[in-house]
């Protein structure tokens, strides 16, 4: 068929242009004739509508190609001839990148790809857009002009209107035959992988299941003020009483109530329950109300750069939304979940985890959490494995699909195929194999293949963290971070409370070492009721000990809450950030009147304090000599050491590429770090999530670290690892190899110890 000569625009593009054209193509659909007419007759309504002397339809086929189905305006001959690879072509960069693509001289663009059968050689102009549903791209529509033009804003968004529509009618068997539709359900429906962030170690293979259940229609504005504020006050009296019984109930053995505790002081909060009495005076129903204060308070905190302030966002959102599940009456009305259920949600707090029957709950998917959220918390807690920072997860998958999580790298494996399948249930069996060989070993001491001796203590920052020091061997807490009872609060912890959770914390300890970390608030950590002036670089400001320098009504508190809960018993406590040595002699001074003030007062004190500072610094590694005269021990803290030492933030991702741990310039720093702690006789750890890695682990024993405090979860590797060492050759390796070359040592590290048969995959 021959190309017909560029048209004038026919019309419009506006609104009313669209759906004018919606409706021509709806008429299309519902003729009765054959899927292939019905086909050409789409092609031929959209190419009149538009400014296109060309029209044409590409189907993506379950192997991947894209098949021209149909056109108006190329040589009829090429439909379902011309075939175009993933990726080929114009029309197969618009598939593969899911985005319109433009150009005003097609032949001259990078991926053009000429097919001589169709009949395209006038042509210049192209605009291709993808037809997407659920996530994946479908096919492509693509309108094309002999004249070489910019397609206008309005044209392009008439276009995605169109393709929006084809793909919902190719998807829905209205349009195409059987055969064909059968091959777009399988590309909707095959194996996809989708990527985010692990916050929860472990395999989780199940079924997929929604926990956001989509709110009735409500109306938006109130017909009696009074009736309205009678229902706000009636659903927050119920969302209250379930936070209540929820914490009455003996289905928290184990959790933290810590985290629940804050959580109800947030259903229980004044503000929030004024703002909403306020929307609802203003006019509006008691669902609308809960909805504009929600989206409120999600503007305000979603502008604070402090992560834990947007950690507290979720509670908010999960305490509007169950707000609202009471105002409709469908709180109580959810469906039983599927059997090995992993549960997709976009936030979700923790008193709805805790609610879910945690015998059908194998994983979460969120949209929305991070590391010290109170819902991964939870999960953490209960050893449920949790994906969070999934993009497109919600059009990716539907309730019922086949769904595989690992919480350690952060992938998901949506409707997986057999050998993918098989792949993660090995991988399953062999981490379940490998935990319980760990806890097998736990009573083993850490100590090399030669005979060279280790402390090796695990990382705590709640009560609920306490049991892994008996199920991992861990020798005690080398690093417990009491900042997140500041931090999950709405206002400062008493004395009282303080005490109570240390005093359960040495309890559960039973006698082992713990480490209290004062709480190490200011910089990118800090609560709504702290007020804060605004600083240009906040990680290198007002935090760590210059904070509690500057605001002892925060620190001695604590002091004495730690005093108090450690007496008869030997207290640890180590400061952050200490950047000069008279800082430390200024939190000395403060124990010793702390400790003289209950001694005058009659009370007892600890058996013994000991104290410690985190050199995290490289001005407080420099003067390691001067610190030690006022410490007892010292703790490195890997992350921000390593974070000052190269000036790049490993949280932002133009920098992470320069900040590596295994450098051989940190590791030769490190060394002369460690050789100046033991002229000084001063006993120095390394406290960081680095040396869960097995192979930071080995470098850094490679130069000289001797003590460290680990997560939990990498104990039992950590263990393995160096009992299976022979440290003079490390020691000899990492030397040879820190004093010469440059960059990182990881690759290096890694062959090295797998052909010596030392690293243990996990």
């Amino acid at each position: 068929m021959a190309i017909e000569k560029t048209r004038p625009a026919h019309g419009g593009h506006g609104e009313r242009g669209i759906t004018v054209l919606l409706k021509r193509m709806h008429d299309v659909v519902a003729t009765e004739a054959t899927a292939q007419e019905r086909l050409d007759d789409l092609t031929k309504v959209i190419a009149a509508h538009v400014v296109a002397d060309v029209c044409s339809i590409y189907l993506r086929l379950p192997n991947d190609e894209l098949e021209l189905f149909s056109t108006q305006g190329l040589n009829r001959e090429a439909v379902h001839q011309t075939r175009l690879k993933w990726g080929e072509g114009l029309v197969g960069a618009t598939c593969a990148t899911q985005k319109p693509l433009v150009t005003a001289d097609a032949p001259l663009h990078p991926a053009f790809s000429y097919r001589p059968e169709t009949g395209e050689d006038p042509l210049h102009s192209f605009l291709g857009v993808p037809l997407i549903r659920s996530g994946k791209a479908l096919g492509v529509l693509v309108l094309q002009n002999k004249i070489s033009r910019r397609y206008t804003d309005d044209e392009i968004q008439a276009a995605q209107a169109v393709a929006t529509l084809l793909a919902e009618i190719a998807a829905s068997g209205e349009l195409l035959d059987e055969d064909t539709t059968q091959e777009v359900d399988q590309v909707l429906h095959g194996p996809v992988r989708l990527e985010g962030k692990g916050l929860v170690p472990g395999i989780a293979i199940g079924t997929a299941a929604f926990h956001d259940v989509p709110m009735p229609k409500h109306k938006v504005f109130a017909d009696d003020t009074a009736s309205e504020a009678q229902r706000l006050e009636s659903a927050l009296d119920d969302l209250r009483t379930s936070v209540d019984d929820l914490l009455a109930s003996g289905s928290l053995a184990g959790v933290s109530r810590d985290v629940l505790e804050t959580y109800r002081l947030f259903a229980y909060d004044r503000g929030w329950k004024e703002r909403l009495r306020a929307a609802v005076f203003s006019g509006l129903t008691a669902e609308s109300a809960v909805e504009q204060v929600q989206a409120e308070n999600r503007a305000r905190m979603m502008k604070a750069k402090d992560p834990y302030l947007r950690d507290r966002l979720h509670d908010l959102d999960d305490l509007s939304f169950r707000l609202l599940r009471h105002l409709s009456g469908e709180i109580d009305q959810r469906d039983d979940l599927p059997e090995n259920a992993i549960v997709i949600a976009r936030v979700m707090g923790p008193a709805d985890l805790l609610e879910i029957d945690r015998a059908r709950l194998q994983g979460l998917v969120l949209g929305e959490a991070s590391t010290t959220s109170h819902v991964a918390i939870v999960a953490r807690a209960l050893g449920i494995p949790l994906v969070t920072g999934v993009s497109g997860i919600t059009s990716s998958v539907e309730a019922g699909d086949d769904i595989i999580i690992d919480g350690e790298t952060g992938d998901v494996q949506v409707r997986p195929n057999t050998d993918v399948n098989a792949s993660y249930r090995e991988k399953a069996a062999l981490r379940s194999e490998q935990q319980a060989a760990f806890a097998r070993e736990r009573d083993l001491p850490f100590v090399s293949a030669d005979g060279v001796e280790f402390d090796v203590m695990m990382n705590a920052g709640l009560a609920l963290d306490m049991p892994h020091l008996a199920s991992t061997g861990a020798n005690g807490v080398g690093l417990f971070r009491t900042e997140l009872q500041f931090l999950i609060g709405a206002q400062l912890p008493r004395m009282s409370a303080q005490q109570k959770l240390y005093t359960e914390v040495l309890d559960l300890a039973d006698g082992k070492p713990v480490v209290f970390r004062t709480a190490d608030l200011g910089g990118d950590k800090s609560a709504d009721y702290m007020v804060r002036e605004e600083e240009a670089n906040p990680a290198m400001g007002w935090r760590g000990m210059r904070m509690a320098i500057d605001r002892p009504g925060i620190l001695r508190p604590q002091i004495r809450a730690l005093l108090a809960a450690a007496v008869g018993r030997e207290l640890r406590v180590l400061f952050p950030m200490v950047t000069l040595a008279d800082e430390l002699v200024f939190a000395r001074e403060i124990i010793d009147k702390e400790t003289d003030f209950r001694r005058r007062c009659g009370h007892d004190v600890p058996s013994k304090v000991l104290v410690g500072a985190m050199i995290e610094v490289p001005s407080a590694a420099w003067q390691i000599g001067e610190i030690a005269k006022c410490a007892d021990f010292l703790s490195i803290g890997g992350n921000d050491l390593a974070q000052f030492f190269f000036a790049a933030d490993r949280d932002t991702e133009q920098t992470q590429a320069r900040y590596d741990p295994l450098d051989r310039s940190f590791l030769g720093f490190l060394h002369h770090v460690l050789g100046n702690a033991e002229k000084a006789d001063m006993p120095i750890s390394y406290c960081g999530e680095q040396a869960a890695n097995l192979v930071t682990a080995a470098a850094l024993a490679g130069v000289g670290v001797r003590r460290f405090s680990l997560p939990a979860s990498a104990v039992g590797g950590f263990r393995r690892m160096i009992r299976s060492v022979t440290m003079a050759e490390l020691t000899a390796w990492t030397g040879a190899k820190v004093m010469n070359g440059r960059g990182s040592l990881r690759r290096e590290l890694a062959l090295w110890l797998r052909e010596q048969g030392i690293l243990f995959e996990g």
